[in-house]
C-alpha cells in the first residue's frame, strides 16, 4: 500500500468515524431533530436504543397459568396453549401502546410481563389484572361466542366522529357470529367477562364477513378500555397474577448513568494500557476499539431484539474485553516473530495475524455458543446479557481481524522500519544480548 493510498483511507475512516460519533448523543438536548424541510425527524442513536425495565423504570407482573384442563401440563398441547396466551398478551399490550413490552415464559406454567416506561401503572395493572373469560350470549342466555375459540382481535377505531370497538373473528368465529347475528337481528347480544355483563349491543344486521363494529358514541379512552378487556378474554388459558412490582424511573436512570460511566472508564483505562504497552500497535488497536464502540451503539439501536438492561451493559463491557484480548494475542504473536525470528516488521505483522487467527476464533466461538445457549434457554435478564454479548463478540472479531489489521497496514505504509514506535526495540535488544 502506497503512502498516498494509506493517507486517503485513513482520512476517510476518520471522517466517517467522527461523523458517526456525532449522531450518537443529543447535541441539541432533544430526542430528535428535523431532517431539512421534510416531515421526518432523525432520532439520535442513543435515543433509539430500547431500554429495559431496570433502566427506564416501569412495572413487571408474573402470572400463573391454569393448565388443569390438560392431562399433562408440561405436554405439547398445554405448552402450545401457553404460547398462544403469550401471543395474545403481547398483542394486547401492543394495542394498548406498550410496544416495548416483553412477554416471556417462566418454567412450564408462568408468564412474566415486563413493561418499561409505563406511565399509569395502576390502570395497566387493572386492565391486565386477571385476564378474563369472554363470552357472547344470545337473548336466551346461550353462549354463541367464546374469546379463546372465536375472537381474533379487538381494537378502538374512529367511527362517525366518535370511537367504536372493531372486532375480528377467526374462521370458526366468523361462522358462529354469522349464525348468531342472523338469528337475532333487532335483538341484543350480551358480552360477558367472567360472567359479568360488560356491554349489550343490539344486532342491526346479520354479520357474515367476520368483522363487527360496536358503536356507542365512545371516547377513545372508553373504546380502547373495552377493546383491551375484550382482547384479554381471548387468552388460551386463564391467568392469575402472582406478583406485580414497579421500578422507579429515577432509579433506572441512575443505574444507566453509572453503567455508562463504568463502561467509559473501563474503555479509557484499556486505551491507555494499549498505548503504553504496544505504542504504535496500540494506536491502531485504540482507534479500532473506538470504531467498535461507535458501531456497537448503532447496532444496539438497529437490531430489533435488543432491549438494553444492566445485564446487557455487562455483556457490552465483556465484549469490549474480548476485543482487547484478541488484539493482545495478535500483538504478542507479532512481537514473538520480530524477537525470535528477526523478520521485518511487515512480515512479522502478517505472520502474527495468521498465527493468532485460530486462537482468536476458538476463544470467541466458545463464547458465541454460550451466548446462543443463554439466549435460547435463559430468563429475560439472561437473554438481555446474551444478545448484547453475542452482538459485541461478532463485532469485536470483525474489528480485531479486519479493522485493526487495516489500520496497522496503513501505519506500515507510513513507517515500517521504526521498532521503537511499534514497541519492539527492547525485546530485540534483549534477544541480541
Amino acid at each position: 500500500m502506497s503512502k498516498t493510498k494509506a493517507t486517503v483511507i485513513l482520512v476517510i475512516m476518520l471522517v466517517l468515524l467522527i461523523t458517526g460519533a456525532l449522531f450518537i448523543f443529543p447535541l441539541n438536548g432533544e430526542d430528535c431533530f428535523p431532517i431539512g424541510n421534510s416531515n421526518y425527524d432523525f432520532y439520535w442513536i442513543s435515543k433509539g436504543i430500547k431500554l429495559g425495565l431496570d433502566l427506564e423504570g416501569g412495572m413487571y407482573a408474573i402470572y400463573e397459568a391454569d393448565l388443569s384442563q390438560f392431562d399433562n401440563p408440561a405436554g405439547k398441547d398445554a405448552q402450545n396453549a401457553l404460547e398462544g396466551t403469550m401471543g395474545n398478551l403481547s398483542t394486547l399490550l401492543f394495542s394498548k401502546g406498550y410496544t416495548e413490552a416483553s412477554v416471556t415464559k417462566q418454567g412450564t406454567n408462568s408468564i412474566r410481563v415486563e413493561i418499561p416506561a409505563v406511565k399509569d401503572t395502576e390502570e395497566l395493572i387493572q386492565l391486565l389484572g386477571e385476564p378474563a373469560k369472554l363470552e357472547f350470549k344470545d337473548p336466551d342466555g346461550k353462549v354463541v361466542i367464546t374469546g379463546t375459540e372465536h375472537l381474533e382481535d379487538a381494537i378502538a377505531t374512529p367511527y362517525e366522529g366518535y370511537y367504536a370497538i372493531s372486532l375480528t373473528f377467526n374462521a370458526a368465529g366468523t361462522k358462529a357470529f354469522a349464525d348468531a347475528t342472523t338469528a337475532n337481528v333487532g335483538k341484543k347480544i350480551g358480552i360477558y367477562v367472567n360472567g359479568k355483563k360488560l356491554i349489550e349491543p343490539t344486532v342491526n344486521t346479520a354479520i357474515t364477513d367476520g368483522h363487527a363494529i360496536i358503536t356507542g358514541n365512545y371516547t377513545y379512552e372508553q373504546a380502547n378500555k373495552l377493546a383491551v378487556q375484550l382482547k384479554a378474554g381471548a387468552f388460551e388459558v386463564l391467568l392469575t397474577p402472582k406478583q406485580t412490582s414497579t421500578i422507579s424511573p429515577t432509579l433506572g436512570q441512575n443505574a444507566l448513568k453509572m453503567g455508562v460511566f463504568a463502561g467509559a472508564l473501563g474503555l479509557g483505562i484499556i486505551l491507555i494500557f494499549l498505548l503504553i504497552m504496544y505504542r504504535g500497535l496500540g494506536v491502531a488497536a485504540s482507534l479500532s476499539l473506538i470504531i467498535y464502540t461507535v458501531l456497537l451503539m448503532y447496532l444496539l439501536a438497529i437490531v430489533p431484539w435488543v432491549q438494553l438492561t444492566l445485564p446487557g451493559i455487562a455483556g457490552v463491557i465483556l465484549s469490549i474485553g474480548m476485543a482487547v484480548d484478541a488484539n493482545v494475542i495478535i500483538f504478542e504473536r507479532i512481537r514473538d516473530e520480530r524477537r525470535n525470528n528477526h523478520k521485518a516488521i511487515a512480515s512479522s505483522v502478517k505472520i502474527g495475524f495468521r498465527r493468532s487467527l485460530s486462537a482468536i476464533i476458538d476463544g470467541n466461538v466458545t463464547t458465541i455458543l454460550g451466548a446462543i445457549i443463554m439466549l435460547i434457554f435463559g430468563a429475560t435478564t439472561i437473554q438481555s446479557f446474551a444478545i448484547t454479548l453475542l452482538i459485541g463478540i461478532l463485532l469485536s472479531m470483525f474489528c480485531a481481524l479486519l479493522i485493526t489489521r487495516l489500520l496497522i497496514n496503513i501505519s506500515l505504509a507510513l513507517n515500517d522500519t521504526n521498532d521503537k514506535y511499534y514497541g519492539l526495540t527492547l525485546l530485540e535488544v534483549a534477544d541480541e544480548k
